[in-house]
This record gives C-alpha cells, structure tokens and sequence, in this order.
C-alpha cells in the first residue's frame, strides 16, 4: 500500500477540543461506591447491550493515524510548549507513538519536574479517539496506579493544563497525549529465562491487586477490538486466512470459547485489567548484581477493560509461551503469579480457552491489520511461533496442558535456586 499521506501539509493540524480530568483519583469517591453497588447488575447490563460499531474494528477498516515528523513536531511545540531535541518513532499496533527528548527550553508552566529520560507523544487511532470518556478513564488510572507503587507511564499536562486533546489531523480526529518515558528495556530485548517467567507472573499480580479497587464509569460500557469478550467477532476477519486447515481449527476455537466460556460470562467477578501485559509493554532493569534482569513496570493500558481477573491471566501466560517457544515454561509463569495472588481450581481450569481464543485474536487480526498496512510488520511478530503454539495446544495437548502447567510449576518451585 502506498504511503501517500506524506505530502500532507502541516495547515491541517488545527486547534480543537481540550479535556482535563475533573478531580484528582479518590477510590473512595461517590462513583466509585456507586460502582461496587451491583457488580452483577453492571456485568446484566454490559451483557445485554452490544457495543456500537463505531467503537469496534470492522473490516475493511483502516485506524491508523497518517503523520509525519513534522506533524509531530508541530503539536509538541504548540499542545506542549516542548521543542523536540531527539524524535524516533516506536513500534505500535494502531496508534502512532514517538519518543521524544525535548530542548531544556519548555514553555509549559505545568512541567514543573522535567522528566530526565524524556516523553512518549502518543497519536490515538481514529476509532478509540472516540472514545474520550475512556482517554479520560486511563489517565485517572495511572495517576492511580503511580500512588500504588505501579511504575507506569505518567500523563503530562499541556500549556492548557490538560491531560489531552482532540486534535484535527489531516482531515481526522485524533486524541492526543504526552506519558513520561520509562527507562529499562522491553522484556523481549533480553533473553528469557525461567526465573524472568517466575517474576512476571509475580509483577502481574501484583498489578492485578492494585487495580482491583480501581474504578471508573467509562469501564462500564467499554468494549474495544482486543477484549476476550470480543473473540466472537473474529468471524467477520476469517477471510484473510487463506489455508482452510487454519481457517476450520479459528473457527473450532472461538466456538469453544463461546460454549465454555462465554456462555459463563455473567457468573465471573470483574475488575479492571491491563489487557495487553505482553513482551512489548514489560519494562525491566539490570538487579543490582549486574547479571540478571527484573521486572520494574509495565506500560500501553489502551486495553485496559472490565473483565473477570483471570482473563488478564490467561493473556500475559499466551505471551510468555510465545516467548518461551515452549508450553511447559507456562507453569513457572503461573508459579510466580500465584505466589502473590492464588487462583482457584475454577479459574485455572479456564486458563487453556483463554490462551487459545488469545493467540486466535493475535493471528487473525495480525494478518488482517497487515492486509491492510503491509508496511506494518510489527502486527506479524507473533505469526510464526504463533502458529506453532496454537496448533501444539488445540490438536495435541489441551486435554492435558493443565496438568503440564500445574507439573511445570511444582518443579520449579521445588528448585533450591529460581
């Protein structure tokens, strides 16, 4: 597909809409309270309502902000008072991201503390720019989460003292933002190693705990694309598979996950869950030793939902085996998460659908988001070992993988040295 969007001209970048958050996060707010009144009553309503296609991913769709630097370039300077020092752009799957060190020079009189490692300036697809009630949702969230000892992104105010903006970007509408940088590497940077598998699962709990008393009206009727909930609608994108053997085994598994899981969705307790916790958005750091890595934060909660907890699970376990290229390893993940926050029978039994309907999601809608922007090779990362694992778990060992991973887990933990 040709890039024909490089000739656009910076006039038509104009001034739209600001937004700030009206208070600062209470989780012991009136909303809040009001929240915890009825979880089922909620979980009736969300069930019975369908979401709007305006906010869902339909075929033929095409999301992806059409930016340049220059672009780029323009909002920093006028949202942000910022004068770009350094600008690359970093990978993403529908937004457009860019790290960005400015200038000492900063004319914005909310950047108080600069942030020495430097900011993400984050372009928002042109489906969840409709969604402003949810933009608003993720910054208190943060904001939340920094109190929790939660190292994540933090939005930064613009010249405006707002936490982002609806901007007018050749010729669509684009939410924008700014997030302080964190410094580490991404947990794919590094090799894998059992004891990095051990310490996700526990920084997920971890996560999972403090984002248990979090709550926010927008999550009560969110939907987007990359929810669990949503696996069902991977039937509008099977057409970009071409090998029928393929086709037949998605289609198998989003049946499954209808019948077994789907169908129970109103009896699960929800919360709210990152949604993404993958090895592009774990961020970790050198011990002190010098040798070995850890786990020290966790970025891009645009996935963020309302969901029963162990769906958060069963996705950041389909990311650790696909990079551990092994089912067995998902046992010492599990490990690590259950040694903060321990799952019962019920829920792990439901842990093998989730992985299944995740790596579903992930090749589908991969090879349909390529079909669209070939240039976009990010979206195809998990394809290959992707298939491997899929077709590993549904036509060989689902009937016994929860005994591998139960088996995998006590070895490990029965280890003098993780």
């Amino acid at each position: 597909m040709a890039d024909t969007w490089n000739n656009v001209e910076l006039s038509n970048i104009s001034r739209r809409k600001s937004y700030t958050l009206n208070h600062d996060y209470d989780a012991n707010s009136k909303d809040s309270n009001n929240h915890n009144k009825d979880n089922k009553e909620n979980i009736n309503e969300e069930a019975i309502e369908p979401p709007s296609k305006a906010t869902i991913l339909e075929p033929g769709s095409d999301i992806k902000p059409k930016v340049t630097n220059d672009h780029v370039e323009s909002l920093l300077r006028r949202l942000y008072g910022v004068t770009i020092g350094d600008i690359r752009e970093l990978i993403s799957y529908d937004d457009r991201n860019y790290f960005v060190k400015e200038d000492p020079n900063v004319k914005n009189p909310f950047i108080l503390t600069h942030c020495p490692y430097g900011y993400v300036l984050k372009i928002i697809n042109s489906m969840d720019s409709k969604k402003v009630d949810f933009i608003d949702a993720q910054n208190q969230l943060l904001l939340y989460l920094a109190k929790q000892n939660i190292q994540c992104p933090r939005p930064v105010q613009n010249v405006n003292g707002k936490y982002y903006s609806i901007e007018s970007v050749n010729e669509n509408e684009h939410i924008i933002r700014l997030l302080e940088f964190i410094p580490g590497k991404l947990f794919h940077e590094i090799p894998i190693s059992n004891y990095l598998l051990f310490q996700s699962g526990e920084y997920l709990a971890k996560l999972n705990k403090a984002l248990r008393n979090f709550h926010h009206i927008a999550y009560e009727k969110h939907h987007s694309t990359w929810q669990l909930q949503m696996v069902p609608k991977l039937r509008d994108f099977l057409y970009v598979l071409k090998d029928p053997t393929r086709k037949l085994m998605i289609e198998e598994i989003v049946e499954s996950f209808e019948k077994n899981v789907l169908e129970k969705l109103n009896t699960f307790p929800k919360q709210i869950i990152h949604g993404d916790y993958n090895e592009q958005n774990i961020i970790v750091q050198l011990s002190d030793n010098g040798k070995d890595y850890k786990v020290v934060g966790v970025i891009d909660f645009g996935d963020t939902s309302k969901s029963p907890m162990f769906f958060e699970v069963g996705i950041g376990l389909t990311y650790m085996l696909l990079q551990a290229k092994n089912l067995e390893s998902g046992g010492i993940f599990l490990a690590g998460f259950e040694t903060i926050q321990p799952l019962t029978e019920n829920e792990k039994s439901y842990l093998k659908y989730c992985v299944a309907a995740r790596l579903a999601q992930s090749l589908v809608l991969g090879s349909y988001t390529h079909s669209i922007d070939p240039t976009n090779e990010y979206v195809l990362v998990t394809q290959e070992q992707g298939w491997k694992l899929i077709e590993e778990l549904w036509c060989d060992r689902f009937n016994i993988i929860d005994d591998v991973w139960q088996d995998s887990a006590d070895k490990y933990l029965t280890q003098s040295c993780k």
